[in-house]
């Protein structure tokens, strides 16, 4: 038997067959404009949050869209492993410092990765190899509950030194010690400024006509020449320790024999003046006398010859040449 269909049956039918095809050809386009079929290069990456991230998430080159996360694990250390394709014709744009970027395209929306275009000099950047990564911060994020919690947190904390601050600050007596310190700040700020200054002049004479340099040179001559020296020291330190302790020992010695003697110099203090006058006046009488027996008729001739003599001898002890010659006439 058979089937015969009406003009409106094979008009419905006509309808249904050209919107399964329309849908197969919208299909097939979204599927190619998607990159469904070409090929794919895989990467990872690591970040420490991932925020917004999830499979699916778009992964976008200089703004345009090449590829999409594959997979989002997390790791022993508690980072984030992030998996994701790019399409095989952006494959020559990542180099070896390429780097990956999470961010929102617009203030508000979902994030996207952003790899950036790497620099043309580096070789390419092999397939599956890890990526760097740069963390970001949007407004979103800031103002998330996991951050905001930290932020007001440490909002609260500041705010709780401040009023402890301020209660401080509530007694008299420790404001005007403030204020007192801040009167004491412009003569310190004056001495300093004072300071450096003279600071100033004096780094300019040392090193004026390079006389810091004339110094350390003559100091490194003095310490040569100590290296020098103190070997020599070390020799004979062992005897010149020895001599000193015998010279300390005579020290000691004469200065207990000085204590002994001391008494009796105290005793004959007060005679000394009278003894050294009576001692002049006892070598003037033996002057008189020697001179009164020179005179006596025994001992004339013979002081004149004594006389003679001494006028040779000293010339003689001077000029031996001329002493000679006088005493052979």
């Amino acid at each position: 038997m058979k089937v015969k269909f009406n003009r409106f049956e094979r008009m419905a039918g006509l309808f249904v067959l050209g919107a399964i095809g329309s849908f197969g050809f919208a299909i097939a386009g979204m599927a190619i404009k998607q990159g469904w079929f070409d090929s794919k290069t895989a990467y990872q990456t690591i970040f420490e949050s991932a925020d917004g991230i999830h499979v699916g998430s778009a992964v976008h080159i200089s703004g345009l869209p090449a590829g999409e996360v594959q997979e989002v694990d997390l790791t022993d250390d508690n980072r984030i492993l992030v998996k994701f394709y790019v399409f095989s014709r952006f494959e020559n744009k990542i180099r070896e410092d390429s780097s990956v970027q999470l961010l929102r395209p617009f203030v508000i929306g979902e994030r996207i990765m952003e790899v950036t275009v790497g620099s043309s000099s580096l070789p390419q950047l092999k397939a599956g190899a890890k990526m760097s990564s740069v963390e970001s911060m949007d407004l979103l994020t800031l103002m998330s509950g996991r951050k905001l919690g930290v932020y007001m947190g440490s909002l609260s904390e500041a705010a709780g030194n401040l009023r402890a601050l301020a209660e401080a600050f509530l007694n008299k007596d420790r404001t005007e010690s403030l204020v007192r310190l801040f009167d004491r700040l412009t003569p310190l700020i004056s001495n300093l400024n004072t300071m450096s200054i003279e600071v100033i002049k004096l780094s300019k004479q040392a090193t004026r006509d390079e006389h810091f340099g004339v110094v350390f040179g003559e100091l490194a001559t003095t310490t040569k020449e100590l290296n020098e020296v103190l070997p020599m020291l070390k020799i004979k330190a062992p005897q010149m320790a020895a001599d000193t302790e015998k010279l300390i020992t005579n020290l000691a010695i004469l200065t207990e024999q000085f204590k002994l003697l001391t008494p009796a110099f105290t005793e004959i203090a007060p005679e000394l003046p009278k003894a050294s006058r009576r001692a002049l006046e006892a070598l003037d009488e033996s002057v008189v006398l020697l001179k009164a027996m020179q005179k006596s008729f025994f001992l004339r001739s013979s002081a004149q010859e004594v006389r003679e003599e001494e006028k040779k001898r000293t010339p003689a002890s001077i000029e031996p040449a001329k002493g000679s010659t006088n005493s052979n006439p």
